[in-house]
């Protein structure tokens, strides 16, 4: 079986979706996304209430180490 992102029921840091969205932008940059879409419109929902755009959380969840240092980058800017 190929990839599958987390259920997008799981809150991480307090932030529904985001442990899914993490799994996907992870998935496109190393080309094992499927027929997964990132950014879809429930990410691109999550994304405006971080005030981000994709390529931007694409940077922080390429940049960090694991899911708690994106926590950490993000979890300031979320406006739920």
């Amino acid at each position: 079986m190929g990839f599958e992102p987390r259920d997008g029921s799981l809150a991480l840091g307090g932030i529904p979706w985001l442990a899914r969205m993490i799994d996907k932008a992870r998935a496109k940059a190393d080309g094992t996304i499927g027929d997964y879409i990132y950014p879809c419109p429930k990410d691109q929902e999550l994304l405006k209430k971080l005030g981000l755009t994709a390529d931007q959380f694409s940077a922080i969840v390429a940049e960090s180490r694991d899911d708690q240092e994106i926590v950490a980058k993000v979890k300031g800017r979320y406006r739920g």
